[in-house]
């Protein structure tokens, strides 16, 4: 409130406030803890599962002879 030389009163605006800024809030991150195994890993894993060589390679999408070589499996010759 204020008051004039005239003794008159005068109103002023009652201060109000700004609203608060709204902000976009950040993506989440992805959690930290995530692993991405390796082609040999994801290889390892399956089997483990008890996946055979060629249902590894099929779901994997790499040659059976890969899966072999990850697993250490060795072809023998059979003789004719």
């Amino acid at each position: 409130m204020v008051l004039s030389i005239s003794d008159t009163v005068s109103a002023q605006p009652a201060y109000t406030p700004a609203p608060p800024a709204v902000t976009q809030q950040a993506p989440k991150p992805q959690p930290s803890d995530t692993v991405t195994l390796s082609l040999s890993a994801q290889v390892s894993q399956l089997r483990i599962q008890g996946q055979g060589p060629s249902q590894i390679a099929e779901v994997l999408g790499i040659p059976v002879s890969t899966v072999n070589s990850d697993l250490g499996i060795v072809a023998t010759n059979v003789a004719s």
